[in-house]
């Protein structure tokens, strides 16, 4: 009984430090304005159709009928980001919330240095000018809410609904954040035994074929009205962002189906020289990462563990065809970060012994060879937040003298 109120004030005394910590965050980086790309998005409709990233503008123009007054302007818009950023940091919360009361091992600070490394990035990130409502925000809010079924193993069916309704929000999502739920599918369908394996099997089965057809619909059939209905969707655009002023490029791709690899090919230079100076950056973590997964595996005694803790530790890759073809390096390295922490969390709280020993064992090795480990929680303070086309601040000022002394890209 002591024990267990002793716990409890400890966690209650972490998530209060925690949640200021986090209000620090956001007013620190608080970017007080819904750029013109993330207003536009509240422009598409279903009611021109099932078109692509229709869903939240469907929603957000729902609202629009429902509440008092005109919501189909800047200010409402402004109002209405605010509310759904917040719901996500409670959403986010929520998560950790679950994963540290599950993981049962009596020292919590594995758990708790991950979600403050995650909140570091994803607090700064989501409420900074660039990606203040962004579309990748319901993305890994609705990813969260799923591990949490997952990891309660709770009406782990509505995990292929939400899966469905993110590729509606953005068919990104298929490379961005379904491997969080399909990873941990998998990871399930190969700790398990008969018919419970066989459950998670056809869960993974069902949620990799609705996101692969809703992907396949939305990038390639959906366009088919698009001359007819591009015009209502610009005037509603203007209403909505500041000074009318809306984003065209992501009206001429996903109305039109409008291929933007010429104009984008400019911020893919910027992302070729960006990326290995983030990756000096970052090294820390991906060394000890890479490490940590390579222990977790060599650990693993049977073929089939083996297997599903290196899918684990790939499966991040679903992000690669974003790199390679897409121009937004900020939120792709984002939702390589959140795919690592989110899917160690719920194995960690699942009480995966080879994980968590690892994980001990790493973290032992650096506090004694290391008397400045603590930096390691401190250090990403200067790596946030991740804007969109440009990693970060840092990354984009490093590439930017090679590129005036010898590249010339921009």
């Amino acid at each position: 009984m002591e024990h267990a109120k002793r716990e409890k004030r400890e966690c209650t005394r972490f998530f209060c430090v925690f949640a200021a910590f986090s209000v620090v965050l956001f007013f620190m980086y608080y970017g007080e304005r819904v750029n013109k790309i993330n207003a536009t998005m509240l422009a598409f409709s279903y009611k021109y159709g099932f078109i692509s990233r229709g869903f939240i503008g469907s929603v957000y123009q729902l609202l629009d009928k429902i509440l008092p007054g005109n919501q189909m302007k800047y200010a409402a818009v402004m109002q209405y980001t605010m509310v759904i950023t917040w719901m996500f940091y409670a959403l986010m919360f929520f998560f950790f919330y679950q994963c540290y009361r599950a993981y049962q091992r009596q020292d919590k600070s594995l758990v708790q240095n991950l979600m403050i490394f995650l909140v570091i990035f994803a607090v700064p990130t989501f409420c900074a000018q660039w990606n203040f409502g962004r579309l990748d925000v319901y993305l890994v809010m609705l990813s969260m809410i799923s591990a949490v079924l997952i990891l309660k193993e709770r009406a782990e069916w509505l995990v292929v609904l939400l899966a469905a309704v993110c590729v509606m929000i953005h068919q990104g999502y298929v490379f961005m954040y379904a491997n969080i739920v399909l990873v941990l599918f998998f990871y399930k369908a190969l700790s398990n035994e008969g018919k419970k394996s066989k459950k998670y099997w056809r869960l993974f089965l069902s949620t990799f074929a609705v996101v692969s057809v809703l992907f396949l619909w939305f990038e390639f059939f959906s366009h088919v009205n698009g001359e007819a209905i591009y015009e209502d969707i610009v005037a509603a655009a203007e209403s909505l962002c500041e000074e009318g002023k809306y984003h065209s490029d992501v009206i001429d791709h996903e109305i039109l189906g409008v291929d933007l690899s010429k104009r984008e090919w400019t911020y893919h230079l910027q992302n070729f020289l960006q990326l290995p100076f983030f990756l000096i950056l970052f090294s820390p973590y991906l060394v000890l990462g890479t490490r940590y997964f390579r222990n977790v595996v060599r650990q693993a005694e049977t073929v089939k563990d083996k297997f599903k803790y290196l899918a684990v530790a790939v499966g991040a890759a679903t992000l690669l065809p974003d790199f390679i073809l897409k121009v937004d390096y900020g939120r792709w390295v984002l939702a390589f970060i959140c795919y690592y922490v989110v899917v160690v969390l719920v194995l960690l709280a699942l009480g995966d012994e080879i994980m968590q020993t690892q994980m001990q064992k790493m973290v032992h090795e650096i506090k004694g060879k290391y008397s400045y480990s603590a930096l390691l929680l401190a250090y990403p303070l200067l790596l946030t937040p991740f804007r969109d086309v440009a990693i970060n601040r840092i990354a984009a000022v490093l590439a930017s003298y090679p590129n005036e002394w010898f590249f010339h890209f921009w």
